[in-house]
């Protein structure tokens, strides 16, 4: 099954939710800092890019991938 252009941007869009959800809740970081810091990050493009699936992966996947870009500067 091939996945409709909509469909993915839903997809990318509920996984943004969920990524800033966890920043704040769980990383105690203002809703102004987690944008900043998610929407800034190779992980934010590489989810925009269909091509990746990374949208396809789990909210703990791409949060492992935003940790690892943060402390080495790349997502993997």
């Amino acid at each position: 099954m091939r996945l409709t252009p909509a469909q993915i941007e839903s997809m990318q869009e509920d996984m943004t939710a969920d990524l800033l959800a966890i920043l704040i809740e769980d990383r105690k970081m203002s809703m102004q800092d987690a944008m900043v810091l998610f929407y800034n990050s190779d992980t934010y493009a590489r989810l925009q890019d269909s091509e990746s699936g990374l949208y396809y992966q789990s909210p703990g996947y791409v949060l492992d991938c935003l940790d690892n870009e943060l402390t080495t500067g790349k997502c993997f």
